[in-house]
């Protein structure tokens, strides 16, 4: 492979050559990161926990509690969490005067994660996951609490006396973050926007600089009859006493492909990546023939431990596939907060890792093995199966919703999520302050031989940890320098 990044304007270009010929030069956005001053006191968190306090409540991803005076009120961290979120989230809880309880989970030491670490961390996550579906099953059948907040990934209970929220805040440098300072109707329309696309489509084409090029049928099957949820039939299948989890999109988490399998599928391509919701790794490809895994490639030790899970089970016959083997694709989920950004500060280190920036906009994460929690992944954990999911991020996709009503649609170019362009959106940004600035990313990753100088193989893909470090420990520690190298505009902290 080799990868170019220069046009005649200066501006990244990437070219991928030899390999995969349905890959077509694409044009990769310039690495960006905000200035972020170190928090030194828990008054400085207050505000960012403020307004998620306000934000109504939201079944998804990005914080929203919708906390009301007087109702019991759950958080569940551990000792993997900052003392300094702990507290300042104590003391919102004290000023909107809720009935709360924290409850501390030692963890033991806080681990150093790399990539292929995300195996055995979803082989062990996904039980525990089930645990607590069940758990808060009781919580609201008894009607413990009125709001558990915990955790900031996987399925919660919908629709129900008891609310479940997030708690993605790790660090204080993951609090003090513009992404929870925008407003939640902004929110809401981004997450509306792209739920609209991607439900139109007939057929969509996924592709990515690092190599991802995949197709799929939108099948009719899929979908109500007016595409406005998911098919009821499948979904009860999937979800049987969380019908309304299942049947929608996860706000700030769209999904752009179903996330239950049926026998018409057809998806069809290669997937690859360096990263996934833990930490990077060497670039891997994903060989995908009927929305089944069939070849994994490369990927270091995180492909060796894929491929060993893929041979061991490749002759189990999962419930809810058609075909045998745990290696299923069933996931193409879109973020869509521009304000998130990866964390510098004690990188890959506990819950400080990939999976918080999953849901910056325009990011695609690819999911494979069994679906988290639904019922037939609870069914072959039962039966004494191996259950678990792992993922690739793609950072700069492209996604087009082909075949809708008005053609083809753009939803996803080259990572910039379309909504954030779309004027009815911008109408909604404009309430609260300039939509270019509300609307813009953040962050946006730099990558060598992608849209930074270098060779991709040799100064990125093949230990894109150690660059990933490094790029994060100078931009915390040098930021103007960092700037700089990257050809950013100092006043903004944007790039060029």
């Amino acid at each position: 492979m080799r990868y170019v990044a220069a046009d005649e304007e200066n501006k990244p270009v990437f070219s991928y050559a030899p390999g995969n010929d349905k890959i077509t030069p694409e044009r990769v956005p310039a690495p960006r990161c905000p200035h972020l001053p170190p928090v030194n006191s828990v008054d400085e968190l207050l505000p960012y926990f403020e307004n998620v306090a306000r934000r109504p409540y939201s079944p998804g991803l990005w914080p929203a509690w919708g906390l009301q005076k007087g109702e019991k009120v759950l958080l569940r961290v551990t000792n993997w969490h900052h003392p300094m979120v702990v507290e300042a989230a104590r003391l919102t809880f004290e000023k909107f005067e809720v009935d709360y309880k924290i409850e501390v989970e030692d963890k033991g030491p806080i681990p150093l994660w790399e990539g292929h670490d995300e195996v055995e961390y979803y082989l062990a996550r996904t039980p525990e996951l089930a645990r607590w579906m069940d758990e808060w099953e009781e919580f609201d059948r008894v009607g413990t609490y009125d709001k558990i907040i915990m955790g900031y990934g996987g399925p919660i209970l919908r629709e129900r006396k008891t609310q479940i929220q997030r708690f993605p805040f790790i660090t204080p440098e993951m609090v003090a973050s513009a992404a929870h300072a925008l407003p939640a109707e902004l929110l809401v329309a981004i997450d509306e926007w792209t739920w609209r696309a991607v439900r139109g489509a007939r057929t969509v084409h996924i592709t990515d600089p690092e190599g991802t090029d995949l197709r799929f049928t939108n099948h009719d099957e899929y979908w109500n009859q007016d595409r406005t949820s998911f098919n009821r039939t499948h979904v009860e299948r999937s979800y049987s006493s969380n019908v309304a989890y299942g049947e929608t999109y996860l706000p700030g988490h769209i999904w752009g492909r179903p996330h239950f399998h049926i026998p018409q599928e057809d998806g069809e391509g290669v997937i690859a990546g360096t990263m996934n919701h833990i930490a990077p790794y060497p670039r891997m490809e994903l060989e995908i023939k009927n929305s089944k895994i069939v070849e994994i490639r490369g990927g270091g030790e995180f492909g060796e431990k894929l491929r060993a899970v893929m041979d061991r089970t490749k002759d189990v016959q999962y419930p809810g596939y058609g075909t045998p083997g745990i290696m299923q694709w069933w996931e193409a989920s879109i973020g869509t907060n521009p304000k998130v950004h990866r964390p510098r500060d004690g990188y890959a280190q506990g819950y400080n890792c990939g999976l918080y920036e999953r849901t910056r906009s325009g990011i695609i994460h690819i999911g494979f093995g069994t679906v988290i929690s639904a019922d037939p992944e609870r069914q072959a954990a039962r039966e004494g199966k191996t259950v678990g999911h792992w993922h690739v991020h793609l950072n700069y996709p492209t996604y087009i919703a082909e075949g809708t009503p008005d053609g083809d649609h753009v939803v996803i170019d080259n990572g910039r999520l379309k909504a954030l362009d779309d004027p009815e959106v911008r109408a909604v940004a404009a309430k609260y302050g300039d939509p270019d600035e509300l609307l813009r990313e953040d962050w946006i990753p730099a990558v060598p031989g992608l849209n930074l100088p270098g060779d991709y193989d040799r100064d990125y893909a093949s230990d894109p940890m150690d660059f990933t470090l490094t790029e994060l420990d100078i931009c915390r520690k040098w930021h103007p320098l960092f700037m700089r190298m990257i050809g950013a505009d100092q006043g903004t902290g944007s790039c060029h």
